[in-house]
């Protein structure tokens, strides 16, 4: 079957969830049923004249239209004293972003005091820059796009003298490491450039150039020597000891620089979806399961409609993630509900490792999921979500 393909109507959907998740005034209400009325109408006529059915879209897309699809805008109270301001996540830096990768190579390759010292001078300045457009913009952390959100958040962290000297002496652990590891032909002619920066996993390493870059996240500035091993045999040789570096992205010295740079990108706390609040799930579950007894996590809702996967917890950054296709009025409480369950079952549990594997579905685990009290029902939501195509 040939395929409808709409670019942006995943952001736009994702744009929509986040603003209706916030007051609006009835002006913006207004604004947004035209346009995604507009968009809706569009879509349809495109996959007429296509001659193909709207569900032959890929699924992230073919899910954000359902989502548009089954708005019910009447229900939205508006809110006349919101503020006319930036949309969620749409506030950025223009550059910001190449010279942030330029000047994360201009450290790594900065030996001598003098040449440490200047790029410090530019991370200082940097930082001061950001944090007057910011002002200037009059712009709230969750009006900042994620890569200017963290990147602020770095330069802030880095104009602290005793971070910025722990990060040089983090690169000139690792480059030494890694350079060992590497069983690429092209590091003997050009080298190894190692970033710590804001980075979703454990590292990302590509061929440039002028280098092989490697990119690991900023919290592992704080790892030693024998971690940063790990972590380089696991990138070239498939080695390295994952159950110590996995446990290590755990560790209290990790998760203070992870929240030290959450707090200074500026904290975007939005439980609260289109229908459903994962903050009174969270609520819900941890009274009825864990006698109230979990610290709550980071909660939020996922980026995109993803095809599959419902939820996720990230251990690292103590993060339930839930799929945004379940904030619909036709999922009920207890799917969502469900969901959360699971995921704190991980945070709960933990994992279990297997010949250097992680196991997180241990018989153990599937017997305490099944204790959910609507266990079959919040499955067939699942079930269905799952298998719509």
């Amino acid at each position: 079957m040939k395929r409808l393909r709409i670019s942006g109507l995943v952001g736009f959907a994702k744009q929509i969830r986040q603003e209706l998740a916030r007051p609006v005034s009835a002006e913006r209400l207004a604004e947004l049923r035209r346009r995604i009325d507009q968009t809706i109408a569009n879509i349809e006529q495109v996959a007429r004249d296509e001659n193909v059915p709207v569900r032959s879209m890929p699924s992230p897309s073919r899910k954000a239209y359902q989502f548009l699809k089954g708005l019910d805008l009447s229900t939205v109270v508006p809110d006349d004293a919101a503020a006319a301001s930036f949309p969620p996540e749409s506030v950025s830096f223009r550059g910001l972003q190449s010279y942030f990768d330029t000047l994360l190579t201009q450290l790594a390759r900065a030996d001598k005091p003098a040449q440490r010292e200047e790029v410090y001078e530019l991370i200082v300045a940097s930082s001061e820059n950001i944090e007057n457009g910011i002002q200037s913009k009059r712009a709230q952390p969750e009006q900042l796009k994620r890569p200017a959100r963290e990147m602020r958040a770095w330069l802030a962290y880095f104009s602290q003298r005793e971070n910025f000297d722990e990060y040089c002496a983090a690169v000139r652990r690792a480059e030494p490491l890694f350079r060992e590891a590497c069983t690429w032909p092209a590091a003997k002619s050009i080298g190894i450039v190692v970033h710590f920066r804001p980075l979703q996993g454990i590292y990302r390493i590509r061929t440039c150039p002028d280098a092989v870059l490697v990119r690991l996240p900023t919290p592992m500035i704080c790892f030693d020597a024998a971690l940063l091993r790990s972590v380089a045999q696991m990138a070239f040789t498939k080695g390295g000891d994952r159950k110590l570096v996995h446990d290590a992205t755990g560790s209290e010295p990790y998760r203070r620089i992870a929240a030290a740079l959450e707090l200074l990108g500026g904290l975007v706390a939005q439980t609260r979806g289109v229908h459903h609040d994962l903050a009174a799930s969270f609520e819900r579950v941890n009274a009825a399961y864990f006698q109230g007894s979990l610290r709550r996590p980071r909660l939020a809702w996922s980026r995109t409609f993803a095809a599959r996967r419902f939820g996720h917890y990230d251990h690292a950054h103590d993060t339930v993630v839930v799929n945004a296709v379940l904030d619909r009025q036709s999922v009920p409480a207890a799917a969502v509900d469900f969901i959360v369950y699971h995921e704190l079952l991980h945070k709960h549990l933990g994992l279990m490792w297997s010949s250097n594997r992680m196991a997180a579905h241990t018989p153990e685990f599937r017997e305490r999921e099944r204790q959910f009290k609507q266990y079959d029902e919040a499955k067939a939501v699942i079930r269905k979500l799952a298998s719509e195509r």
